[in-house]
């Protein structure tokens, strides 16, 4: 679903990301850790074309041009935020809505001519919305403002509007920071949920446990370098592994 090959980001004379490549397979779950500064959101913002980097990306087996946002959110991968990105002035439906393709008959044009083409697409984007509003366990605030949701409610709804948008990949930069343990226990289940229906899951997170009961796949990046990969059991126990997290 995802072939990112040899991805290298610089910043100035600093390289935050060095030649690192992944792949990830339908449905299947990758967790990419390390310690602070190791350039796992860096690596993120380069296959998501936020930040100029080099190197080469597939989706779907389709090869999508780096650093061109729009082209990659088209090509099937979507994005969640360290700190949740919702409009506090929407509703949680029109928040969701946002991540719909559908938008060619909303102009005036659309409104005037193919007003019956046009309600019916919003009518659709809608109840797409509401659906994933629904997976995520937020199916009765759906007209509620975002601006009024506690932050976990926020992270949920993010997490929504990438499931709307129906792709193939979903990376997601720290789902639990912020979240309790219930909280993280339902979003392992959430995402292992969501990865049962075949979209494969590209995880940054520091919560190790939370990692090793839902991924399939560990990769660990120490100064921008991938330096271990392999199943949470293994990887988890690898003496590079341990020494770039305790420097021991």
């Amino acid at each position: 679903m995802l072939e990112a090959t040899d991805i290298r980001v610089k910043f100035g004379g600093n390289t935050a990301v060095d030649g690192v490549s992944l792949r990830l397979g339908r449905g299947e779950v990758v967790g990419l850790v390390g310690p602070n500064g190791s350039g796992k959101t860096s690596f993120l913002n380069a296959i998501c074309g936020i930040v100029p980097a080099t190197g080469s990306l597939t989706l779907r087996g389709v090869p999508v041009p780096m650093g061109r946002p729009l082209k990659v959110r088209a090509a099937g991968l979507s994005r969640t935020f360290q700190t949740p990105q919702v409009f506090d002035d929407l509703t949680c439906v029109e928040n969701v809505m946002l991540s719909g393709e559908r938008f060619r008959r909303t102009g005036f044009l659309g409104a005037t001519l193919g007003r019956r083409r046009m309600l019916r697409d919003e009518h659709e984007r809608t109840e797409r919305a509401r659906r994933a509003l629904a997976t995520v366990g937020l199916d009765g605030m759906w007209d509620r403002p975002a601006k009024g949701l506690a932050y976990g409610q926020a992270r949920y709804l993010e997490i929504a509007r990438a499931l709307a948008g129906e792709p193939a990949v979903i990376a997601l930069d720290e789902p639990s920071a912020g979240l309790n343990a219930e909280e993280t226990n339902r979003l392992a289940e959430l995402l292992r949920s969501v990865s049962e229906q075949g979209v494969s899951l590209l995880i940054v997170d520091h919560k190790i446990e939370y990692l090793s009961r839902i991924c399939d796949r560990i990769d660990v990046l120490e100064l921008g370098r991938l330096i271990a990969s392999g199943p949470p059991e293994r990887v988890f126990q690898d003496p590079a592994v341990i020494e770039a997290y305790l420097g021991t």
